[in-house]
């Protein structure tokens, strides 16, 4: 099974980082085809309820093809 990074940018300099399984990432792509995108998306995707805001989400590695990705999620 592919592990799927996750890593959030908050805007006081704070970093968090968490592994993840390929489920996260069929999600990610269900709500992109939803036409979600920025803070709804990552609302949807990960949670509304933070401190310091995130200013963006990274989500990488490697999908159930093995491929790598990365993929940007701005916080706008």
């Amino acid at each position: 099974m592919s592990e799927i990074n996750v890593s959030i940018r908050f805007v006081d300099g704070g970093l968090q980082e968490y592994a993840k399984d390929l489920d996260f990432l069929s999600r990610l792509h269900l709500l992109q085809s939803q036409g979600l995108a920025g803070k709804r998306l990552v609302h949807e995707l990960i949670s509304d309820d933070w401190g310091p805001p995130p200013r963006s989400v990274e989500v990488w590695g490697k999908d159930a093809k093995g491929q790598d990705f990365s993929i940007q999620i701005p916080y706008a």
